[in-house]
């Protein structure tokens, strides 16, 4: 009985210890930054964490902007960075323009990871370039990079021209069924981008779209990008511990979204390897570059490297998705919103258009489109006061002392907040920072993207592969609709978010509505 007793007492001992520990290494983190001496945001009271842990109460995408916000004006100038806490973890965010050249290109190598969670071999549509790291990141950039160049866009023209008429048709027909010619703009140009992904990317042309309906890719789509497998505290964990997690096979992707992805691209790639057809679109790309590492790469057997250059075929198509659905189609809807309030502007990429058609005989080629140089500037000046991401989020691989400032180091494994939104409306960069100023972006080519104050398409080597690819969508969108309709915002519903969308009234060109005399004229 009395040894019974001691081994009690020598568990209870191990576990207060462990309990210590735990409070400890708890304290620890809370004054993590205060220990050095950074200036920092005060981390929140235990209570207010384990609420938040227990009713999985998440941050939205527009608080985050907010919070990024308030701490960049509240701290710049104190130091390259400042601290704050999520939950209990430490992190930074980023206030010297220095600083940011330095992570995002001249130290690119210690910053290429998103901190994002994947697992190439249970989740095979999550290792792609979000989720990708370190030299596996590196690799797959440096095959993928030559097939979006420029002049590679005009071999995926020819179709991307195909969806946008498609679009001017379903816009016309909707203003058909729909009274005062008001329409909820950002549905179409989801649909639209959507489309012409499946297209070019997907290889889902008319014939294809027979056994997979649009629809159906769509809800698919849908699934992958806003649904998890798992939920709150389980994706927290796979964040902060991926190595782990990839030991338990977990994964992110929802089984149903994967299996249907994993078979459309087998099916489609399978058809075109048979009958020997090439298409001018981007799966063409993607497949011959599997055709060039079934040369080069050696595996246990032919049918393991067979299945695995399928599964990296169908993580680069996917990519396109979660890198450039949403994001494209709300810079469009972003760009016609804009527009919409600043008619001046609209008239003005208008006329530029006209000249552009006249100068190539009325011919909406390539090349008409790549010359329209104030439509460019409205796009740069959309992206800045409506950022793809208000936030970029970098891990860092190795401890990172910040040059000329020995007391400020982002320590290994840390998360690094760059505060898109806070830059692109600061006043101290852009003057009138709330105005809608095209024309601040006819200098220099490039000059404020080069200073680190502007990330439209992201920074350095991690910016966004499919930068041609989006502007060709959204530049062959606008022209389309611009030669047709004259846009002005719904009064009566003013944009408040993106995802309750934005309602626009639409005016035929050529077609004077009663009440509107006075401005036609």
């Amino acid at each position: 009985m009395k040894n019974m007793w001691i081994i009690f007492l020598i568990i209870g001992l191990i576990v207060l210890c462990l309990l210590i520990l735990l409070i400890m290494a708890a304290r620890y983190q809370r004054d993590y930054w205060r220990y050095l001496g950074i200036p920092h945001e005060r981390p929140k009271k235990l209570w207010a964490i384990i609420k938040q842990l227990v009713t999985q109460s998440l941050s939205t995408e527009t608080m985050k902007a907010a919070h990024y916000s308030t701490l960049y004006t509240k701290f710049k100038g104190s130091g390259p960075f400042c601290g704050f806490y999520a939950l209990l973890q430490p992190r930074a965010l980023v206030l010297d323009r220095e600083l940011i050249r330095q992570i995002m290109i001249k130290d690119f190598w210690n910053f290429n990871d998103r901190g994002m969670y994947c697992n190439a071999k249970s989740d095979p549509l999550s290792a792609d370039l979000y989720g990708l790291r370190g030299e596996n990141w590196k690799e797959m950039r440096q095959k993928l990079d030559p097939s979006l160049e420029g002049d590679r866009m005009s071999k995926l023209y020819g179709n991307l021209y195909e969806e946008a008429e498609k679009l001017l048709l379903t816009v016309s027909a909707t203003l058909m069924k729909q009274p005062h010619s008001t329409l909820h703009i950002q549905k179409l140009m989801r649909r639209y981008i959507l489309s012409a992904l499946g297209n070019c990317v997907f290889g889902l042309d008319a014939q294809q779209r027979q056994k997979y309906d649009l629809d159906q890719f769509e809800q698919m789509t849908e699934l992958a990008l806003s649904k998890r497998k798992h939920g709150y505290l389980m994706n927290l964990m796979m964040i902060r511990f991926p190595n782990f997690c990839r030991i338990l096979r977990m994964r992110l992707t929802p089984k149903e979204a994967e299996t249907y992805f994993l078979n459309l691209l087998k099916d489609i790639v399978e058809q075109r390897e048979h009958s020997g057809v090439r298409r001018q679109d981007y799966l063409q790309l993607l497949l011959d570059i599997k055709a060039l590492e079934l040369t080069t790469h050696t595996y246990e057997t032919d049918k393991d490297l067979t299945a695995h250059l399928q599964n990296e075929l169908a993580a680069h198509a996917f990519v396109f998705l979660k890198a450039g659905y949403e994001q494209t189609a709300n810079t469009l809807s972003y760009v016609l919103y804009e527009l919409s309030l600043n008619t001046h502007v609209q008239t003005k990429v208008r006329e530029e258009l006209k000249l552009a058609l006249q100068k190539n005989q009325q011919n909406l080629n390539y090349e008409c489109i790549q010359s329209l140089t104030y439509m460019n500037q409205v796009i740069l000046e959309t992206l800045r006061m409506h950022p793809i991401t208000p936030y970029i989020l970098r891990r860092t691989l190795q401890d990172y002392p910040v040059p000329d400032h020995p007391k400020y180091v982002l320590f290994k494994e840390l998360f690094v907040i760059i505060p898109t939104h806070a830059i692109h409306r600061d006043p101290d960069i852009y003057s009138q920072p709330d105005d809608f100023q095209p024309e601040r972006w006819g200098g220099p080519r490039d000059s404020l993207r080069e200073q680190g104050t502007w990330f439209g398409f992201g920074v350095g080597a991690r910016n966004c592969i499919g930068i041609h690819f989006a502007q060709l969508q959204i530049r062959l969108a606008l022209a389309l609709l611009l030669m047709e309709y004259e846009f002005t915002l719904n009064s009566r519903k003013p944009l408040l978010t993106i995802e309750d969308g934005i309602a626009l009234q639409l005016i035929p060109l050529g077609v004077i509505e009663p009440g509107n005399e006075e401005r036609a004229v």
